[in-house]
Order: structure tokens, then C-alpha cells, then sequence
């Protein structure tokens, strides 16, 4: 059962916010949960503008890297742009080669092969540049830890511009221009930019040079980007998302885009950062996952429709079979973890395999860290290599683990959260043992009971329409603005809970005033919801809400996030 943390009102702090801004208390308490008591703050937050925007030569580098690629643009330079093969790094190499496109550039891409080259600038993107004779090569959501790369470019005449978001390690690479709001120096003033809005803003830059405002059209890919990578829905990004979901509720400008959307069948009126995130975001992802990125890059490049329509049943296709892969590396995961680990002792799940896809092992250790509640590391390995995919919780930082554990590492790279690494075969029992002494002095027992953040308690019979659209005022919700979290006690069924399709569960649920209709997503297997439902007299709910719109029709639908038996004293 999840630990309930629920937020304490502050009565005082909701009436002053209450004043200023003419919401509810309910609504002022949502922003003080997120952080935000500073009037002006929140006024930026409720009505997000553009021209509010940082200037983009405020970040370090901006200056140099714009001043290159003008010297690039008139001396009719091949330039190369090296992206990533996520979906961060797919938008962020389409944004900025439909950008030189039109400063007049005949660019060129490249995406790494995820299963045989790995992330970022390696040796291939290298070669790549020399054959095709490029001058510059731009990296985008990559290259903040390529030395060497950076080196044999240098080597051979080749300016390299840097543009990326991830950590910088101690002493960046030695390229022409480095645009990385982490690194040490930078003072711009927003630090959680995803890769393809910092490529937003070289764009933004070029744009005050070149008096071309074209890369607004493009707005579609910095949100595809920017939620698919997880990356907080805050500051510039809550801007730049705004902007973009505007263009994807009237078609936008991406005839690829708008192929994805049909195959996905999702209907245009109902694209959300939801939509984005879970359905048209891992349908690009699938294509670096399993195949070749690039088909990606081609979707979201191509002016033909039929072309599109092609790709994106393709991207489709790929899709499903990286959810058959997925769920039986999974499956071998778990079985592995019942034999192998000993929680008393790991509190890091390393697990290594040989041959299994490394296009699956990150969401698969997603999954188990959402399962167990503890950091997960797995890994591939094939000829004595491992290639290894991460993710944590809340109070162990990744990269700063692997930092410490580096003495084991080929290479690492990635964030408090997430991370990649390559590490030698023969260093896993080493590092297995270091990443977990350091999870011993790190990570309490308590850290390792899942827990549920709750906005606010409050009773059933508060909800209505005027709430539900209140708090659509706080969207797009996603990292750092997550939907908000109701609790209400001593409900009871109203009509009996119904299973569908085997996963989900459905029930009216009533306080004795009002009824609703609640749904649990993927809950049907979950005994302790089941017990409270079926054998308590009473039963407190956690749950998000919502208008539910079927055939014209619109309800108010409680989506369940827990349920546990009502106790008699409230905590």
C-alpha cells in the first residue's frame, strides 16, 4: 500500500493569492503545492506569453555559435547536424534543419544507430563529416561529453558547435561554441530546457540576426520534443509547449505529424501533453528503439503526404513490436530479480543479460523502478560489453553515483534521474558493489516505500464543472506541474466495481451527496484496492479529475490513482 503525503494547507497564503487572481482556494492551493507564492511568477505561469522569453545570447556561447554558423551560411559551408536518436533529438534535428534551410544552408544530418554505435558523437558521426566535407557540424541534444570526437574534428579542419542539455562533465569538449545552460559560467536564467528548446533558442538567436521568424511555424516539435522527454513543463518550456499545442489542435505545419496523429487514432480536438507523451512520443521513439531513427527525421521532414502516411504506419508497426519485445525482457527481468537480488542488501537493481535489445532495457528499467521503488540499472551485454540503461527515484541522484563509480565506466552520461553507460563485462561485480554502498549511505528505508503526493483533502461533494475547468487552467501538465491529486474519505459504491478488458476497473462511487463515476487504469489486479473496495463498509479514495466528452456528452470522471479502507480518525 503507498504512503499518502499530503500537502497541509496554508489558509492565509490561499486567501492572498485568492485575491489577486479571483481563484478559488482549491485552485490557490494547487500553486502553492508547485511552488509558486511570487505574484509575478504566477501571473506567468496562468498566462504564458512569448515575449516573456529570455533572450537567447544570454546563455553561454550563443554568441560565438550564431557568429560561426553566419560565417558558415555565406561561405556556403556543408553543415551537418548531429542529433540523437530520441524523440528530444529527432525534433531538435528537424527544428534546426528546417531553420538552415531557410538562411539558405543545404544541411545534412546524422543520428547514431542506437544498437550499434550507442548515444551521442562517436566515431561514425565523425566519418560522416569528413565524407560529406562538412565545415561545421552542430550537435543537438548530444556531444557534451565527446572529447575525442571533438578532437578528430578538430583534426580535420571541422568547427564543432555544441548544443545540449545533459550534465557537462569537469572539462567540456574543446568545440567552437558550447551551448549547455549547466555548464559553469552560463548565466542564463533557466536551467530546465529540454534539447530541442535549446535548439529553439540558437534558432531564436539566428532569427534576431537574420530577420527570419520562419522557426515559429515549428512550434509542433519543440512540445513533441520537450514532453516526450520528460523534461518540466515550467519557465520557457511551459511557453514553448503552449505554443506548440496551439499548432497541433489546428493541424500545425507538420504533415508528418498530422500522419502520426491519424494512425495513432487520436482525435485532433483531443491532443494533450497525455496524448503526446504516451502515444505519438514512444511512436517515434520506437523507430531508434528497434531500427533506424532516421525514419523518424523523415517523417517529420517530408512535404509529401503519401510519403508520410507511409512512415508513420511504419513508425506504427514498430511500435507494437517494441511493446512485445518490451514486455518479455520485462518478464525475464522479474524472474531474474526473485532469484538473484536480495533486497535487504541491493538497493540499486542491477541486472545484465546477455543479447538482451538495448532499445528496451530504459523502459524496462522504468518499469521496475516504478514496481519496486528503487533505483534500476539494466544492462546488455554481448562480446565482453555491457550498454546499460538507468533510472532512480527521488533521492538518489544517478549521475552523480556514476561519477563516483566512473573507475568501472567505458562511459556515462545523463541526469539525476536517468542515465546510460557502457561498462566492460568484467567490471560488473565491481560496480555492483560500489553503486550499492553507495545506496546503503544514501537511500533510507523510508525512500523506498512508494509514496503518493496528494494536492489536497477535500470532500466529494466539492467537485463539480467549475473546479474541472479551474484546474485546466494549470495545463499542460507534466514534470514539475504534475495533475493535480484529490483525496476524499469514507466513500462507498454507489454501483458495483466493473472489470474491463481484464486490466481496468470501473465503479460509481458516492460521499452521500454526490455521485461519480471512477476509473482505474491497469487496477484490475491489484489486490489491495480489492479489498477495500469489496470488503470494507468504507474506503478512501486518491484520484485526478476530469470532463470525460463521449458522444457529445460531457461528465465529470474521476481517474483512481489509490484506494485503502477508510480508518475511523483522519491523520
Amino acid at each position: 500500500m503507498k504512503r499518502w503525503n499530503v500537502c497541509q494547507p496554508d489558509i492565509a497564503l490561499q486567501k492572498y493569492l485568492g485575491d489577486n487572481f479571483s481563484i478559488s482556494p482549491i485552485i490557490s492551493q494547487l500553486l502553492i503545492n508547485r511552488g509558486m507564492t511570487d505574484i509575478d511568477k504566477i501571473r506567468s505561469f496562468l498566462d504564458t506569453n512569448p515575449s516573456e522569453l529570455y533572450n537567447p545570447f544570454l546563455m553561454k556561447g550563443m554568441s560565438e555559435a550564431v557568429s560561426r554558423i553566419r560565417k558558415a551560411l555565406d561561405k556556403k559551408e556543408k553543415i551537418l547536424i548531429h542529433g540523437d536518436y530520441d524523440v528530444d533529438g529527432v525534433t531538435a534535428t528537424a527544428l534546426l534543419f528546417f531553420t538552415l534551410r531557410e538562411f539558405g544552408a543545404e544541411p545534412v544530418y546524422f543520428i547514431p544507430d542506437r544498437l550499434t554505435e550507442g548515444y551521442g558523437l562517436g566515431a561514425n558521426g565523425v566519418e560522416e563529416a569528413v565524407r560529406i566535407k562538412a565545415g561545421l557540424v552542430i550537435t543537438v541534444d548530444c556531444g557534451i561529453s565527446s572529447h575525442e570526437e571533438v578532437d578528430a574534428l578538430n583534426k580535420q579542419g571541422i568547427d564543432v558547435i555544441i548544443t545540449d542539455h545533459h550534465e557537462p562533465p569537469r572539462v567540456l569538449p574543446d568545440a567552437r561554441a558550447t551551448i549547455n545552460p549547466h555548464q559553469k559560467g552560463c548565466a542564463y536564467p533557466d536551467k530546465n530546457l529540454s534539447g530541442v528548446s535549446i535548439a529553439f533558442k540558437l534558432c531564436e538567436a539566428l532569427s534576431f540576426e537574420l530577420h527570419n521568424k520562419s522557426f515559429w511555424k515549428r512550434m509542433d516539435l519543440v512540445a513533441l520534443g520537450t514532453i516526450s522527454d520528460i523534461a518540466p513543463i515550467l519557465g520557457e518550456n511551459r511557453i514553448l509547449v503552449k505554443e506548440g499545442l496551439k499548432l497541433f489542435k489546428n493541424s500545425g505545419s507538420n504533415k508528418g505529424i498530422k500522419a502520426l496523429i491519424e494512425v495513432s487514432g487520436i482525435k485532433k480536438d483531443k491532443i494533450g501533453a497525455f496524448e503526446i507523451g504516451f502515444i505519438l512520443g514512444p511512436r517515434i521513439n520506437a523507430a531508434g528503439r528497434l531500427g533506424s531513427a532516421g525514419t523518424a527525421v523523415e517523417l517529420l521532414l517530408t512535404d509529401n503526404d503519401k510519403r508520410a502516411q507511409e512512415l508513420a504506419k511504419k513508425l506504427n508497426e514498430l511500435n507494437h513490436e517494441r511493446q512485445r519485445i518490451e514486455k518479455s525482457t520485462l518478464k525475464e527481468a522479474i524472474s531474474k530479480i526473485e532469484k538473484d537480488i536480495n533486497f535487504k542488501y541491493h538497493k540499486v537493481i542491477v541486472l545484465h543479460n546477455e543479447d538482451w535489445h538495448t532499445g528496451v532495457i530504459g523502459i524496462v528499467a522504468s518499469r521496475i523502478t516504478d514496481r519496486f521503488n528503487r533505483p534500476a540499472i539494466l544492462i546488455s551485454t554481448k562480446d565482453g560489453i555491457g550498454r546499460g540503461s538507468g533510472r532512480s527515484i527521488e533521492n538518489f541522484h544517478l549521475f552523480e553515483a556514476l561519477t563516483i563509480c566512473e573507475g568501472f565506466l567505458k562511459e556515462y552520461g545523463g541526469h539525476q534521474y536517468a542515465c546510460g553507460l557502457t561498462i566492460l563485462e568484467e567490471n560488473l561485480p565491481g560496480f555492483i558493489k560500489l553503486i550499492n554502498e553507495l545506496a546503503a549511505d544514501t537511500i533510507t528505508a523510508e525512500d523506498l516505500v512508494q509514496s503518493l503526493s496528494i494536492d489536497i483533502d477535500i470532500e466529494l461533494s466539492m467537485i463539480d464543472y467549475k473546479l474541472a475547468e479551474d484546474i485546466a487552467m494549470l495545463e499542460p501538465f507534466g514534470e514539475g506541474n504534475p495533475e493535480p491529486v484529490f483525496c476524499s474519505r469514507g466513500l462507498k459504491l454507489s454501483r458495483p466495481v466493473r472489470i474491463l478488458k481484464g486490466e481496468h476497473i470501473k465503479f460509481q462511487v458516492t460521499d452521500g451527496n454526490k455521485n461519480f463515476e471512477a476509473i482505474g487504469f491497469g487496477m484490475a489486479k491489484d489486490g489491495g484496492i480489492e479489498l477495500a473496495l469489496r470488503n470494507y463498509p468504507a474506503f478512501d479514495m486518491a484520484y485526478t479529475v476530469s470532463i470525460n466528452s463521449w458522444l457529445g456528452v460531457n461528465t465529470i470522471q474521476l481517474k483512481i490513482e489509490d484506494v485503502r479502507p477508510s480508518v475511523p480518525c483522519r491523520p
